[in-house]
């Protein structure tokens, strides 16, 4: 196939991701588009139903049975912000590291040719070429970036760490251009 010559080649290199990598990445997968989905909010109304729990306390005189059912209702709201704020991220990351371990092909070194408007991951068992219109999330970490999007394989992630600087930094400079919109840096 010739080379488009008005679709230049960004970087190409050989990756290979670690089960913590794509753990971390199907977190992060899980809280864009997944059941941790406006979890701010969620965890929001029940600290609110936390503190309005505590101004019926200290408000009003509560005989014993109001106070179990507002002790109930206070200790149930406890458990959503709980839930919402730690545990089920925890429990996304947890499934990510299942899921690499179930996957053969999670296991193989990708090559990856990166170019301007689309990127090619390649192994010995599969070919993906994926347009950067199909991206509905890019996300860059100090250890990896995290492509979310697509019909199939949703997620595609790149560690950093066998990476050069000069491939990192064009990489990055890349995604910050062409996926205006999708791309964001999350710093730890």
């Amino acid at each position: 196939m010739p080379a488009n010559i008005y679709n230049g080649e960004i970087a190409e290199f050989d990756c290979q991701i670690k089960d913590t990598d794509y753990a971390e990445a199907y977190r992060i997968y899980d809280i864009r588009r997944g059941r941790s989905k406006g979890r701010e909010w969620k965890a929001s109304i029940f600290f609110a139903g936390v503190i309005v729990v505590l101004c019926i306390f200290m408000m009003v005189h509560l005989s014993v049975p109001d106070y179990v059912f507002f002790g109930i209702v206070m200790l149930l709201c406890i458990y959503g912000c709980v839930y919402y704020v730690y545990w089920l991220s925890n429990r996304a990351a947890h499934r990510g590291m299942e899921i690499f371990e179930s996957s053969h092909l999670l296991h193989e070194t990708i090559h990856c040719h990166f170019y301007r408007d689309y990127y090619e991951i390649t192994n010995k068992y599969e070919f993906i070429r994926r347009y950067y219109t199909e991206i509905t999330d890019c996300i860059e970490t100090p250890e990896l970036f995290v492509l979310i999007g697509g019909l199939d394989n949703k997620l595609t992630v790149i560690a950093k760490a066998e990476l050069t600087d000069e491939q990192k930094n064009a990489l990055s400079k890349h995604f910050s251009r062409e996926m205006i919109k999708q791309y964001r840096i999350k710093r730890k």
